[in-house]
This record gives structure tokens, sequence and C-alpha cells, in this order.
């Protein structure tokens, strides 16, 4: 017998962790608000202890392992894995800990079946990929992104860079920058800030979703979602 004969090289497969949220048979792709979007998020449940505090380019490395089409499909976000920083070099995994993709409403299929049950490793790290569930995207008044990265690492050049951005795509906001952030990415190190976007119509909303802002849609910059009020924007 051959003990390479039936070797995943992206990875062994493991029993999909329950979510009730989502029978894995019948994956929803006629959703309306999905359809008319042309994007949605895809929800996994995922298991682990922990990951590396910048985890966000081993995990992309990882997951265009398992599904190497994710590299060339359009405006692909990954929000990242919800954690807890320890204040060291890495961040803890509670068990209600969720990785979500921002995928074409066509791919949503075809992703669920490439990583429900799959192990990945991140940089050393085990994590499992459970069961998945849809969720539509919201034309909400209000948008919040954790990180954008324009280039800059000035506010008021992100500031100019952001209105100009939002002017090529249509899109009038009002917004509010948050904190500055930072995170290493393959040796390099990539800036930006949080940042807000209020008084959206309800097409400009789903349009800066479906299309983020800024650089490194990958490591989850640019990645907006719904957020009820500007106030407290860090």
């Amino acid at each position: 017998m051959n003990p390479g004969a039936g070797v995943d090289p992206h990875g062994p497969r493991v029993a999909p962790a329950h979510d009730t949220a989502r029978d894995t048979a019948a994956l929803p792709r006629s959703d309306p608000a999905t359809a008319d979007a042309g994007m949605a998020d895809l929800v996994f449940a995922v298991r682990g202890v922990e990951l590396p505090a910048d985890y966000r380019h081993a995990l992309w490395t990882a997951l265009c392992g398992a599904a190497p089409w994710l590299r060339d499909a359009p405006h692909v976000g990954v929000q990242g894995v919800h954690s807890v920083p320890t204040g060291a070099a890495t961040v803890l995994l509670g068990h209600r800990a969720r990785l979500t993709l921002r995928l074409p409403a066509a791919r949503l299929a075809q992703a669920a079946s490439a990583l429900e049950g799959r192990r990945i490793d991140i940089a050393g790290a085990p994590l499992e990929i459970g069961a998945s569930h849809v969720r539509a995207l919201a034309a909400a008044a209000t948008l919040y992104a954790e990180f954008v990265s324009t280039g800059s690492a000035h506010e008021l050049a992100f500031r100019d860079e952001v209105a100009t951005a939002l002017q090529q795509l249509g899109v009038a906001a009002g917004l509010v920058c948050g904190g500055a952030r930072a995170l290493a990415a393959d040796g390099c190190m990539v800036r930006g800030f949080a940042l807000a976007l209020y008084g959206l119509h309800p097409d400009s909303a789903l349009k800066l979703q479906c299309e983020g802002l800024g650089r490194h849609r990958e490591l989850g910059c640019g990645f907006f979602v719904p957020h009820k009020t500007i106030a407290g924007v860090d």
C-alpha cells in the first residue's frame, strides 16, 4: 500500500464543528439580498487554542492553499478570526470563535466545500474550520472598518486619500477616523486607521461592503460592517 495515497496536500479534513445556524447539506445561494449585493459573508465556526498576534498573512496563505481560486476572485475579503489579545505574541481563541470571508455570491458553495472540515496551519498554530452559514450584507446608513489602509500612516493624508477613493466610487459620506492600526505581513508593516462612514445611501453602503476601500482586503483591511453609531469609534 502506498502510504501517500489519498493524502490531501492542503491539510487533513476533520469533522465540522456543530453550527446550529446552518444545515451543511443546504447552503443557501438564492437569498434576494445576497443576489442583489453580488457578495455575501460566509461565516465559519473555527476551533483552536491560539494564533500568532500577526496571523493574517499566514491565514490568507493557508486559505489560498485550500482554495487557490481565492487569489483571483474579485473583491474577496477576510475579516479574520474573532480573538482576544494577550499582550504578547499570541491571541487566544474562544469556543465561539468565527472566521468570516466576504465572497462573490456565486462562490459561496465552492468555498464551503473547500474549507469546511479542513485543518490548516497558521504559522505553526493549528486551526480547524467547521460548518458555515451565509450572512447577507445589510444596507446600513453607518459602516465601520476596524482597519483601513491607503498607504499612509499620517491621519491627514489618510483622510484625503479616503475622500478621493470615495469620490472615485461615487459615494457620499461623512467620515470619522479612529485609532492608528498596524500589522506585520510577509516581512512588511501595513499601517492605517479605523474608519467609520455615516450618512450613506443604501446603494452606497452595499457598494462599499462589496468592493471595500483601500488596500489589503485579504488581510482584513477595508472590510466594512454595519455600525449602530459613530460614537466611540476607536
